[in-house]
């Protein structure tokens, strides 16, 4: 569909639109709010790794929960011991009566006691046979049980941990940190959007077009939820895309619309139009052929970025990936039907003062004072230097892409949790006072499924514990082979924690020992957190390269084919690769180094691919939006350098409004409770501030300026 044919649909049918698009809102809005206890963890794993298999065997074959729940009791000083193993054997046969608990593991086992149970404190490990959407009533219901204690005198305190209680956590703060965003965001959005139309109604109408935007995306991601597993951290991701993206949008074609407008009125005299009037029609199509052409193109570009997320074979990815789409696709339909539906029947009131106070039939206000506007007088003097201007960008940019040498990655856990919080408390226990700081626990499967064991895999078992025996870096050995039908496993204590280089190293050695060895047909696997841990290392660093060429090249195939010339494109790009480099600095100065009140600490390896996945799409949007505007001028006058002044004078209010309402969004972020988030909203935050600054204020005028003609060149076009 053409856009004229859109137009003369939209002027048509009208109110169609809209209460068709009031059903689907109202419908989604049912769903929306049930996201947070749909969303299961964050969704950092391999499924087809070793850490995932061992994980299947030790549940399988020797009933040992994965990602267990942990309870960490703690002893009153002036309690005895056997009155805390009284109470740890009461405890323990009153969480057995829960119909969701299926298995504990008691410190007061005879296998466990010299690992689970030391001095003051004891831990148990409780496997719930829940689904995901329940944990969170179970977790509940297990803190009524074991703070209901009959007992005038409580021998003690119990707290709960484990991946299970840390993601709850994680989510029911980051629903609260997107209340507090929401608060603080969107009336910051509305004044910034007040200030660009001079008025409220279109100001209301821009955030009407963000707030759809979310609540329909967060309804349909919600009843895919039922059937994918979802990420948590699509609970932020999608209201901080799904605003950004659409109130853009609105503010881009909203803007075009007043500016069409505004030509009307001065060549007709009047700006009264019918809903369905010749007039009308030809405003929407221009509107769409322009503006509308411009956003289509810039939510193509997004939407690359996003699908390039997809070569990362994580369930996190998938999930940002997939939320992320819908509100996009959401926010680009709202804008080309719901808003020009609704602007045909309201654009004499939405824009009434604003025609009164700027236009008369024979002269425009905004061009008479486009050449006095500082947007135009700014280009003019980039233009003038554009070899210092260039070198003054480029350097500035060079020395905030520095500190990306030392960028310090790694999976997020109970950490990135405030240090208030129960469950970080209690993990961080554990870790201190059971030995396991500073090392890592490695679960040791050798076999295979439904092959009997033989005396093939007894002498590997024998050659591998002997191997492991001389090996300084293994701390412990916590038993001898358990043997199953078809398995024998052992689990063993390594120096260095999980994630860092030295625990890298030593897998790599140990998988290239068992290579070896020649024991072909003999599997041997390992799991544990740091296998976990290390395989999503691999691979989000393997896929890296993948989804920059992928985004890379899809993108310059949108914009030759947007601009038609194959120098823009390359310059685009290379921009915004400069611009994420440069916000990936300001991350490691922050969190690497402990900036600005923050401790340091290391990024969540999902941030940067995240933050480029996200804003060099958006980043585009601006870019394509200028360049539009630059190309539409060029071919009216064929003149690069007043092409250059003349779309950036008219674009540049727009475009800093734009990025305004994007800060708006993404600031609040900046101070949110869960590290991963604060870290999104922090490197979101720099890439658009250093894209409408430096970039498009200072390299991308000069650049045009010391290119001339040859922007626009193309092989065989004249």
């Amino acid at each position: 569909m053409g856009y004229r044919s859109l137009a003369a649909l939209i002027s048509r049918y009208p109110w169609f639109i809209i209460l068709s698009w009031v059903l689907v809102i109202g419908m989604s809005a049912v769903w929306a709010w049930k996201l947070p206890d749909i969303v299961q963890d964050h969704g950092l794993k391999l499924v087809q790794g070793q850490a995932q298999a061992v994980e299947q065997i030790m549940e399988q074959e020797y009933n040992f929960p994965p990602d267990p729940v942990v309870l960490l009791f703690h002893k009153h000083p002036d309690t005895s011991m056997k009155m805390f193993r009284d109470w740890l054997t009461e405890s323990l046969s009153a969480v057995r009566t829960l119909p969701a608990i299926s298995a504990v593991i008691s410190p007061l086992d005879a296998h466990t006691q010299g690992r689970m149970l030391h001095e003051d404190q004891a831990y148990a490990l409780l496997h719930m046979n829940a689904e995901p959407r329940q944990i969170g009533s179970v977790l509940k219901q297990l803190r009524e049980l074991l703070s209901s204690d009959e007992h005038t005198y409580v021998p003690g305190t119990v707290h709960l941990t484990g991946k299970a209680v840390v993601q709850q956590d994680v989510n029911r703060l980051s629903f609260r940190d997107l209340e507090r965003a929401e608060i603080v965001g969107v009336p910051i959005a509305l004044i910034v959007l007040c200030v660009a139309f001079r008025g409220l109604y279109a100001a209301c109408i821009a955030v009407m077009m963000g707030i759809s935007a979310v609540i329909t995306a967060m309804g349909v991601t919600s009843l895919l939820g039922y059937h994918l597993e979802l990420s948590n951290f699509i609970i932020n991701v999608i209201p901080m895309v799904g605003m950004a993206l659409s109130i853009d949008f609105a503010l881009i074609i909203l803007s075009r619309y007043r500016e069409e407008l505004q030509r009307i009125y001065k060549r007709e005299g009047q700006f009264h139009l019918g809903s369905n009037s010749t007039l009308q029609r030809e405003l929407l199509q221009q509107s769409l052929r322009t503006a509308g052409r411009a956003v289509l193109f810039s939510a193509a570009c997004v939407l690359l970025g996003l699908l390039g997320l997809l070569w990362i074979r994580l369930p996190m990815f998938l999930s940002v990936s997939l939320g992320a789409t819908i509100v996009l696709v959401l926010s680009l339909l709202l804008n080309v039907t719901l808003l020009p539906a609704i602007l045909s029947l309201n654009a004499n009131r939405i824009f009434r003062s604003f025609l009164l106070k700027n236009s008369s039939p024979h002269q425009s206000a905004a061009e008479a004072g486009l050449e006095d506007s500082f947007w135009h007088r700014w280009s003019a003097m980039v233009m003038k230097h554009p070899v210092w201007m260039g070198l003054a960008g480029t350097t500035l940019l060079l020395w905030c892409v520095f500190p990306v040498i030392r960028m310090e990655l790694a999976v997020p856990d109970a950490s990135s949790l405030p240090a208030t919080m129960e469950s970080r408390q209690a993990a961080e226990q554990i870790q201190r006072n059971f030995g396991q700081a500073g090392m890592s626990v490695i679960d040791i499967v050798i076999g295979e499924k439904a092959k009997p064991l033989t005396a093939s895999h007894l002498e590997r078992a024998a050659d591998k514990l002997r191997e492991l025996k001389q090996d300084p870096r293994v701390t412990s050995i916590h038993s001898l082979w358990n043997i199953s039908g078809s398995y024998m496993q052992l689990t063993i204590g390594v120096q260095g924690e999980p994630g860092s280089d030295e625990m890298r190293d030593w897998l790599k050695q140990a998988r290239a020992a068992d290579l070896g060895a020649g024991l072909e047909g003999i599997p041997i696997r390992y799991g544990g957190e740091a296998v976990h841990q290390d395989e999503i290392i691999q691979e989000v660093f393997q896929r890296l390269p993948k989804v920059l060429v992928f985004v890379v090249v899809s993108n310059y195939l949108v914009l030759l084919l947007a601009f038609r010339s194959l120098l823009i494109p390359l310059k685009a790009i290379a921009m915004n690769l400069l611009s994420l480099a440069a916000s990936f600095g300001i991350l490691v100065w922050v969190f690497n180094e402990g900036h600005l009140g923050m401790q340091p600490s290391a990024v969540a390896i999902m941030i940067p691919v995240f933050i480029a996945g996200l804003v060099f799409g958006i980043s585009m949007d601006y870019g394509v939006f200028m360049l539009s505007r630059i190309q539409e001028v060029y071919r009216q006058t064929g003149e690069s350098d007043l092409a250059v002044q003349q779309g950036l004078a008219s674009t540049g209010r727009l475009i800093t409004s734009a990025a305004g309402i994007l800060l708006s969004v993404t600031v609040p972020f900046a101070f949110a409770e869960v590290e991963g988030v604060r870290q999104l909203g922090i490197g979101i935050t720099a890439a658009v501030l250093i894209d409408v600054t430096i970039i498009r204020l200072v390299l991308v005028p000069s650049l045009m300026k010391l290119m001339g003609r040859w922007n626009w060149w193309l092989p065989g076009r004249h």
